[in-house]
């Protein structure tokens, strides 16, 4: 399961390259005229009028080809299919001689040139290109840093193929490379900073160093059988602090001291491993037994022995005999019965007392806990886990949010959970850590549904179910068993979401239509911009035309026709705007203007009723417009010479052609929830109709207040629970938000949330995402299912203001580790209590 947080990274990313890569076209379309006027050789002029023609030509052509290569390799990057270090193909075991390929002479020309303009664009941007590194090392593996696709060399290489793509002259192809490099050299810095920002804004941190002092083994401020000595500083529970080399001050490592048998000093890492758990569940580690064996974790370790990658520290043949008997117990023909609810008081198995005090399966951990223990080998450490792993299982067994069938499913779990916590300290600190997500999804799985009894609910259970067979069935040794099961889980997510999906395919094509006519919008914008630039008017209007007027335009078209009268007046209202600001000093020529402004004025007004501008911004335009056209009355008129060449200017951006849907497919959306306070620039929701949001449920942004809701005297019992928050386990990664703009970044299809509506909450589901994540589609209810589609500005609003939340305020096991912690201080202090 690949970060939810990588598809608005894709796409933001995609958005402010192909932006600034744009920015150097339009710069680059200026620059090429005078170059090729100033050329000294007959050649080099004829080479810089080819490039100055191809790019008026084929200008959104070349954007299109960028833009499809980028994502594609944004994709490979943030999507986890790129293998090794990018720099070949690796070839299976069966392959022949036919699998391989020659590399065409081009390609590889192409490969040099692109490795030349790479090193010249990073030149101009080492600083930030570093910080962009420091940002994506949390979220990418070391192999993938470096070589990522928003490095320069592979933004060279996405440039070259697109330039390649639309022009064939090899050297007409070259010289538009270098020149497009050159310009874009100094606007990379700036796209990087803003995509730093954008990180940022997701809550990911560069990654730092750490530095860690070491600590000796022994002493009087060890951790024995008395637990943390008076005055000791507490350690660190970072996950590379348990287990792995100690780091001193100036970076020298030290394996520390092994165990050294039954009786004698522990290890560092066994020391730490306690001390982590200790400030984790706030216990002490018992007294070791005087004949104990040393720590299943690390048996290997003193045997001398070692461990298979994607292999668990082994344990003694009794012991997995004993789990696999437990197991068979439980998994017999009464299993059911062993798994029965039980009372707190009724019995070995439900003495710890729950969260919610009835347990919905026995403990099976609490009901065997002295033969594991015995078995195990009883090393105090090993102990300590085996009672905060019955710890935990009380609290997941009675976690209200956890359907009973779920629940009875991770209590099947027990077995495998305990060998994997005796001899993997990664399952405690370790979000990544694949035992704690397979549990932990299951558990989000469990509230997603009304009922799992019938639909989508059955057949969730019944994956689950074959699911945890395969496991307690399987080698609970072998970690890739969880992986390929976490995987299996993930692809019945899918296909289930698709299947649940299809019920809203008419809503789905009506949003994904509107996200299409978005792209349209952009790509209109883009061109008016780039023609606007040289033309004489002020900035506002310039702003007016390419951002508000041109969406108008498109919807004329697409509502009317392009050829409708309508839309024919739309356009000429633009020209006749831009006409509007130009020096009118002679009389003839005010007089003319003042006979047009009227009905200038009513089609503006008109224009921007269709787009459902809102008024505020209307007005603010409006009162800049008005003494422009009072100062433009006074100036002296232009010479006719420069007015002919302003009105061929006009009459060229009037006969540009709205792009159609497939032109602009592959064009990237700009992110649409930077700045809520101000009206988007790009919108087509204005254009449903009221049955078309009968029909998508659709919910208007206009509908989501902005002012901070209040404290919710409705919200259901038993959302929120104070202990939740008094306790900050310290894990290798922060968890993700379920509250706040930042969730907006996170929702995952098939997830359960609540959403306030009509003054009520009501849990919703997420069935359906558009490919620019503009849109986004719920589902509430089970038996009359109601949908619920808005945007990504309303979500975010609703997230903002706090009427939208995960319905898992925090995730099972997190939930499970604070009350267990609760749970067993309540017990008494120290091993003895939770003995």
């Amino acid at each position: 399961m690949t970060d939810p947080r990588n598809d608005a990274i894709v796409q933001a990313a995609a958005s402010r390259v192909q932006a600034a890569v744009s920015d150097a076209l339009d710069r680059l379309v200026l620059q090429t005229g005078p170059l090729a006027m100033a050329a000294t050789s007959n050649l080099q002029r004829q080479l810089l009028m080819n490039v100055d023609g191809v790019l008026r030509r084929q200008t959104p052509r070349l954007n299109q080809a960028f833009a499809r290569a980028l994502i594609a390799r944004l994709q490979k990057t943030f999507g986890g299919r790129e293998e090794g270090d990018g720099t070949q193909v690796r070839l299976t075991r069966d392959a022949d001689w036919s699998a391989l390929t020659l590399v065409d002479n081009a390609e590889v020309e192409r490969g040099v040139h692109a490795e030349r303009l790479g090193q010249s664009l990073a030149s101009e941007c080492h600083e930030v290109l570093a910080e962009l590194d420091n940002h994506l090392a949390t979220l990418l593996a070391a192999n993938q840093l470096e070589r990522h696709a928003l490095r320069p060399a592979r933004l060279a290489d996405a440039l070259l193929e697109a330039v390649a793509e639309v022009e064939s002259d090899a050297e007409v192809a070259q010289l538009l490379g270098h020149h497009l490099g050159r310009v874009l050299g100094p606007l990379l810095g700036p796209c990087y900073q803003q995509i730093i920002a954008h990180l940022r804004s997701h809550g990911i941190r560069p990654q730092a160093m750490t530095v860690q002092r070491s600590r000796a083994s022994t002493g009087p401020g060890s951790l024995s059988g008395g637990g943390l000595a008076s005055g000791q500083a507490p350690l660190s529970t970072r996950p590379s602090s348990l287990g792995g080399p100690v780091t001193d001050e100036v970076g020298r490592h030290d394996e520390g001291p092994t165990w050294r048998g039954a009786g004698g000093p522990p290890s560092e890492a066994h020391l730490r491993a306690a001390h982590a758990l200790s400030h984790m569940f706030g216990v002490t580690m018992p007294a070791p037994a005087e004949e104990s064996l040393p720590p299943m974790r690390l048996r290997a370790q003193a045997t001398g022995g070692g461990v298979h990658p994607g292999q668990l520290a082994p344990a003694s043949s009794d012991f997995q005999a004993l789990l696999q008997r437990i197991n068979r117990q439980a998994a017999g023909p009464s299993w059911s019965d062993a798994l029965a609810p039980q009372e707190p008081d009724g019995g070995d198995a439900g003495t710890a007392p729950g969260f919610a005090g009835r347990l919905m399966a026995a403990n099976l951990i609490r009901a065997h806990r002295d033969e594991l223990i015995r078995t195990s080998g009883g090393a105090a450490l090993d102990q300590m886990v085996i009672d905060i792993v019955a710890a935990l299982f009380d609290q997941v067994l009675s976690d209200p949010k956890v359907a009973p069938e779920m629940a009875r499913q991770i209590a099947r779990l027990q077995m495998p959970v305990l060998r994997v916590a005796l001899a993997d300290m990664g399952f405690f600190h370790s979000r990544k850590h694949p035992v704690r997500r397979f549990v932990n999804r299951i558990a989000t799985l469990s509230v997603a549904y009304d009922t799992l009894e019938a639909g989508p609910g059955k057949s969730c259970l019944e994956q689950v179910t074959a699911l945890v067979n395969d496991i307690v069935d399987g080698d609970f040794d072998n970690m890739a068993l969880y992986e390929a099961k976490l995987s299996e889980l993930e692809r019945h997510i899918e296909s289930s979401n698709a299947r649940e999906s299809a019920e809203n395919a008419a809503v789905q094509a009506l949003l994904s239509g509107k996200e299409a006519d978005l792209r349209v919008q952009q790509r209109y914008m883009h061109l008016l911009r780039r023609e606007l630039a040289d033309v004489s008017m002020p900035d506002f209007v310039r702003d007016f035309l390419t951002q508000i007027w041109s969406q108008v335009q498109v919807m004329a078209s697409a509502r009317d026709g392009t050829q409708s009268a309508f839309a024919a007046r739309m356009r000429k209202a633009g020209h006749d705007l831009a006409l509007s600001v130009q020096p009118k000093g002679s009389p003839a020529l005010r007089k003319a203007f003042l006979m047009t402004l009227p009905q200038l004025m009513k089609d503006l007004n008109e224009g921007l009723a269709l787009i459902q501008w809102p008024e505020e911004a209307k007005q603010a335009f409006f009162s800049q417009l008005l003494p422009a056209h009072a100062e433009c009355l006074k100036q002296a008129p232009h010479h006719d010479l420069t007015q002919r060449l302003l009105e061929q200017q006009l009459n060229k951006v009037e006969r540009i052609d709205i792009p159609s849907r497939e032109d602009a497919a592959n064009d990237p959306l700009p992110a649409a929830i930077e700045d809520l306070q101000s009206p988007p620039v790009l919108t087509v929701v204005s254009a449903l109709t009221p049955e078309e949001v009968q029909e998508a449920g659709f919910v208007p942004e206009t509908s989501v207040s902005m002012e901070p809701l209040d404290i919710d005297l409705d919200e259901p019992a038993g959302e929120v629970d104070p202990s939740l928050m008094e306790v900050d386990i310290n894990l290798d990664a922060p968890p993700p938000p379920v509250a706040g703009l930042q969730l907006v970044h996170h929702v995952q299809k098939g997830t359960a949330y609540q959403m306030l509506m009509q003054g009520e909450w009501k849990k919703v589901r997420l069935t359906w995402v558009s490919d620019g994540r503009t849109f986004f589609i719920f589902t509430q209810g089970h038996l009359h299912k109601k949908t619920i589609s808005l945007t990504a500005r309303t979500l975010a609003k609703m997230c903002d203001t706090g009427r939208f939340k995960a319905f898992e305020q925090s995730e099972l096991l997190e939930r499970a580790t604070m009350r267990a912690r609760r749970q067993l201080a309540a017990l008494g202090t120290g091993g003895r209590s939770a003995a």
